[in-house]
């Protein structure tokens, strides 16, 4: 049953077999579909735009519990904060927790209710309604967009604005992503670009889409905004034409990119290419293919981690990663000179994307990537990544967690995680912890509180020590570590 019409119609003239044509065909916002379940009723509607939502109309008498549904197509349904997480190999759409009334006496009352889910199927349990009243169920949707574009992109990073808008960022295989007009660059130059996409906080819109690219490949690996809404991304490209106003290394292979979007995307505040002659921004070698398994590369994707953030003077800190042994480092830099077969490197690049305050690398005499970054309450910058070095520099020798690594003989196949406190100029390790068993273990997550407590999050192959934790799952791959308390100049930590 179709209601909330409107004044327009649609006509459809699609092939030569007129008995296929229709016209003046009305057009209505809202549609309920009768007794979907005994005394249920279901209405699809447009709601304030044009996203879809659905209400379902418990009649008195029906028994919301007949209420039922599968979820098809889904990797895995799933309840986080009150609200349905629907994740899929295409991405992941939110509903909130259910908005669950009555109209009693005029008036509006608030019903208690929230989802059930148990082997992909979704129920509603509802407490304390009038079973003689009629009871609505308003599940929201937050938002669940695709990109839009017509030509194979790939999604690699977001983030979200001061707003709450949206950001995402990718690669782009052709022409056929929906740049905006006015962006910073509205065609496809490479073979594959950077494709960039602004949407506004309830997902409805698109503020703004752009390439950035040269006429090889790029990839974003990170993404973070600043309070005016200018857009920071790094990643990596080997272009030798990718749009900078400034370098820093001779460069050559893969080089790391920072590039510092306006808020309109409509143009760069600065934007820097470094490295040195072999490759940079990239985790081990890059022939191996993103599913190799070869020390540092683990998962899907190992090969594209790094990470950007922002000081309190919106100063751009970097982590990365470098195979160049020229790889360029500042005066007095932590350390200045590759040590082994690959580096983690910190970098810190001033507001304006143009110049680099300190350079320094972090490693050993084998394979090291660093992957993210915190600041501190004293402002000196937590690193952490993963190392197959036995010497990796930075470790403290007493004190800490680990201070020797965990993999037996070192044979480089297998790998620890590390977190390492630099001060804030680049010139000095305060101190330096291994995380990890006698198999492979990589951190990929790093926050630290108000209270200078760091959490680390990670994966483990091996046997992960748990250890104060009210929960745990026997032989899970993934670790997080509830506290790492930090007290100068120790390193502790709670897994």
């Amino acid at each position: 049953m179709p209601d909330k019409p409107i004044p327009t119609v649609n006509n459809y003239f699609i092939g030569n077999d007129k008995s296929k044509w229709a016209s003046n065909c009305k057009i209505y916002q809202a549609v309920t579909y009768q007794n979907v379940y005994p005394g249920i009723d279901i209405r699809y509607f447009v709601d304030g735009g044009s996203n879809l939502k659905y209400d379902f109309i418990v009649h008195p008498g029906a028994n919301v519990e007949n209420i039922a549904m599968k979820y098809t197509g889904a990797d895995k349904v799933s309840l986080k904060s009150k609200e349905l997480v629907v994740s899929t190999s295409l991405g992941t759409s939110r509903e909130l927790e259910p908005t669950t009334y009555q109209i009693i006496d005029n008036k509006r009352q608030e019903v208690e209710c929230r989802y059930i889910v148990k082997d992909d199927v979704v129920r509603f349990k509802v407490k304390n309604y009038a079973p003689d009243q009629t009871l609505i169920i308003d599940p929201t949707e937050i938002f669940f967009s695709y990109s839009g574009s017509t030509a194979d992109n790939w999604g690699f990073t977001a983030t979200y604005g001061p707003d709450g808008s949206f950001y995402g960022g990718g690669i782009v295989f052709g022409p056929g992503f929906p740049v905006s007009t006015g962006a910073y660059n509205e065609s496809f130059t490479g073979a594959f670009d950077i494709g960039i996409i602004k949407l506004s906080p309830d997902g409805r819109n698109r503020i703004y889409a752009t390439y950035i690219g040269g006429s090889g490949e790029e990839q974003p690996h990170s993404l973070i905004v600043d309070a005016q809404g200018n857009l920071v991304l790094a990643g990596r490209s080997n272009s030798s034409n990718y749009p900078t106003t400034a370098t820093y290394g001779l460069g050559g292979g893969w080089d790391i990119v920072v590039t510092k979007l306006n808020a309109t995307g409509s143009g760069i505040i600065g934007s820097m290419k470094i490295g040195g002659a072999a490759n940079d921004g990239v985790n081990i070698a890059d022939e191996n293919g993103p599913r190799g398994l070869s020390s540092l590369k683990r998962n899907y994707g190992d090969d594209a981690r790094s990470e950007v953030i922002l000081d309190g003077s919106n100063n751009i800190l970097v982590a990365s990663c470098t195979q160049s042994s020229d790889f360029p480092t500042s005066s007095g830099a932590f350390q200045s000179k590759n040590n082994g077969n690959q580096d983690a490197v910190v970098l810190k690049l001033n507001p304006n994307c143009n110049g680099v305050l300190f350079s320094t690398l972090l490693g050993g005499s084998e394979n090291d990537a660093a992957y993210v970054l915190a600041l501190g309450t004293n402002n000196n910058i937590y690193v952490a990544g993963g190392t197959a070095s036995p010497d990796l520099n930075g470790i403290s020798k007493v004190g800490v967690l680990k201070p020797i690594y965990s993999v037996p003989n070192a044979t480089g196949d297998d790998c620890d995680g590390f977190i390492i406190e630099l001060n804030n100029t680049g010139t000095a390790a305060i101190t330096g912890t291994y995380i990890g068993t006698a198999k492979a273990d990589q951190v990929y997550g790093l926050e630290i509180d108000k209270f200078g407590f760091v959490y680390a999050m990670g994966t483990s192959e091996g046997d992960m020590p748990v250890i104060n934790a009210a929960y745990s799952n026997a032989g899970a791959k993934q670790f997080i570590s509830k506290k790492i308390i930090q007290v100068q100049p120790l390193l502790r930590v709670l897994i």
